[in-house]
């Protein structure tokens, strides 16, 4: 004789939604601790000091943030690409600040995606113009 219990279809149903909830929540902790990094787009517009062979973000220049050992005046305006070819460096503080990448979580950008949260707003516009 065996004891065997049988589950009704309603517990069968909770015990469901347990493991759906326990999963979804899993995951959004496991996401909270995966950062997605995206880099500045080719076609973003910075400031070179052909000299130096240093390349700056434009918010560090027209900001002021920079020293004033640094003469702006000098500075071109050049495409991303072009620099990457003259095998320019990007300014060691600019990299510093984080102006050419920026992060956010597995989870925000998932969520995003399902339209269940909005977007974040990104650093640069489609046509490689920086949006700050």
């Amino acid at each position: 004789m065996s004891f065997e219990r049988h589950h009704t279809p309603m517990e069968r149903l909770y015990f469901t939604i347990a493991l759906v909830v326990g999963i979804a929540f899993l995951f959004s902790l496991i996401g909270q601790t995966i950062n997605i990094t995206t880099n500045v787009p080719a076609t973003a517009i910075v400031y070179v000091d052909e000299q130096n062979q240093v390349y700056y973000a434009p918010p560090y220049i027209l900001g002021n943030k920079y020293p004033p050992t640094l003469d702006a005046d000098i500075l071109k305006a050049h495409p991303l690409t072009d620099c990457e070819k003259n095998n320019y460096k990007p300014a060691r503080t600019c990299v510093e600040l984080g102006y050419f990448k920026e992060q956010d979580t597995l989870t925000h950008t998932i969520l995003a995606k399902l339209g269940l949260s909005a977007p974040k707003p990104s650093r640069w516009n489609p046509d490689g113009s920086w949006n700050w």
